[in-house]
C-alpha cells in the first residue's frame, strides 16, 4: 500500500510539472515576448514555434506516455486509442510548429535553416517519433483488425515501443532545453538595449526554471513508467 501511495504522489508531481511547464511557457511567451504569430513578425514566429514545440514535445508526450501506463483500470484497447489521440495532437502541433520557425528564418535579413546543436538533435528526435508514430499506428490497426491472431506479435513489440517512447521523450527534452539556451542567448545578448542573460533579470529566472522544470520531466517520467512496469 505504501508503494501504491507513493506511485501516486510521483504521478500527481509529473501532472504538475507538464502542466506547469505548458504553462510558464505560454506566460514567458505573452509577458515578455508579447505573444505569438504565424506571418509578418520574426520574432512571435519563434514564440510559436516555442509554445507548439513543448507543448507538442513535452507537453503531448507526457501526457501520452501516462495515459497509456496508469489508467488501469479501463480497458486496455481505450488507453491505446487515447495514447493514439495524444501522439496524432502532438505531431500536429510538432509540424506547425517546425514550419513557424523555418517561416521565421526566412524572414530574416539571412535566412540559414538547420545549423545549430538544437535543430540536428531535433531533427533526429522528429524522426524516431515519425518512426514511432507509423509503427505504433499499423499496429494498433493490425490490433483492430485481428485481435486474437496478432497477442504474441504485439506482446514481443511492447518493450521496445516503450524503451524507444522514454528514449524520444528524454531527445526532447536535450532539443527544448538545448533551444531554450539559444534563445536566452539570442534575446538576452545584452546588445542593442536587451537585457544580458548574465545578470540574471526576471526573463532569465523564467527561462532557466522552465528548463529545469523540462530536465526534471526528463528525470521523473522514465523513473514512473520503470516503477509502473516493477509493480506490474
Amino acid at each position: 500500500m505504501p508503494l501504491r501511495y507513493g506511485y501516486g504522489l510521483l504521478l500527481f508531481l509529473s501532472q504538475v510539472l507538464l502542466f506547469g511547464c505548458l504553462g510558464l511557457c505560454i506566460f514567458w511567451i505573452i509577458y515578455y515576448g508579447g505573444g505569438v504569430a504565424w506571418v509578418n513578425d520574426t520574432s512571435k514566429q519563434f514564440n510559436l514555434h516555442y509554445v507548439l514545440m513543448i507543448g507538442g514535445f513535452i507537453f503531448m508526450n507526457g501526457q501520452s506516455i501516462l495515459v497509456y501506463k496508469n489508467f488501469l483500470c479501463w480497458k486496455k484497447k481505450y488507453n491505446k486509442v487515447i495514447h493514439t489521440i495524444f501522439f496524432a495532437l502532438e505531431i500536429s502541433a510538432i509540424t506547425i510548429g517546425l514550419m513557424s520557425a523555418i517561416r521565421g528564418h526566412n524572414n530574416s535579413s539571412d535566412p540559414k535553416h538547420f545549423y545549430s546543436l538544437h535543430s540536428w538533435i531535433g531533427l533526429g528526435t522528429l524522426g524516431l517519433f515519425s518512426l514511432q508514430f507509423v509503427v505504433g499506428f499499423i499496429v494498433l490497426l493490425t490490433f483492430l483488425a485481428c485481435d486474437a491472431t496478432t497477442t504474441k506479435f504485439r506482446h514481443q513489440l511492447e518493450p521496445t515501443h516503450r524503451t524507444f517512447g522514454l528514449i524520444i521523450f528524454s531527445m526532447a527534452v536535450a532539443t527544448c532545453v538545448a533551444g531554450l539556451i539559444q534563445t536566452a542567448r539570442h534575446r538576452l545578448s545584452g546588445k542593442d538595449g536587451k537585457e544580458d542573460y548574465k545578470d540574471l533579470r526576471e526573463q532569465g529566472i523564467v527561462i532557466n526554471v522552465l528548463g529545469m522544470i523540462i530536465i526534471s520531466l526528463g528525470i521523473l517520467l522514465p523513473y514512473v513508467i520503470r516503477s509502473r512496469s516493477i509493480e506490474h
